[in-house]
């Protein structure tokens, strides 16, 4: 699992920082898997988590859309966007908690219009 990986890694305390900033807010749940550490709640993924090379990587699910308020994320996909850590000091706490924050209010936004298409 990547979960075993990633808290005996080099970026551990990264890992375990990130983690407990996230598992912080109610509701969210924890998902290992052999290539990641996901985080979700009830209306998706909010982000995963993963050690990569000489970096470790937080992947938002829904990070196209906070792209334009986090120009530090990276990444071209139609979806996802990457926040590459090389240290546990680049992980600002304040700024995470800021796009865990928009990340769920996405999520949100997201059912409900979804529900309103529906009528």
């Amino acid at each position: 699992m990547q979960f075993d990986k990633d808290m005996s890694s080099s970026f551990s305390d990264v890992f375990i920082k990130a983690r407990d900033i996230v598992l912080s807010y109610q509701d969210i749940k924890e998902l290992k898997n052999e290539k990641q550490t996901s985080y979700s709640d009830s209306y998706g993924v909010i982000v995963m988590m993963r050690r990569k090379d000489d970096m470790f990587v937080l992947s938002f699910g829904k990070g196209v859309k906070l792209q334009d308020e986090f120009a530090h994320l990276s990444g071209d996909g139609k979806i996802v966007r990457h926040w590459n850590l090389y240290s546990k000091k680049d992980l600002d706490e304040k700024i995470f908690r800021q796009m865990i924050d928009e990340s769920i209010i996405l999520g949100i936004e997201y059912d409900e219009l979804k529900k309103l298409r529906k009528k």
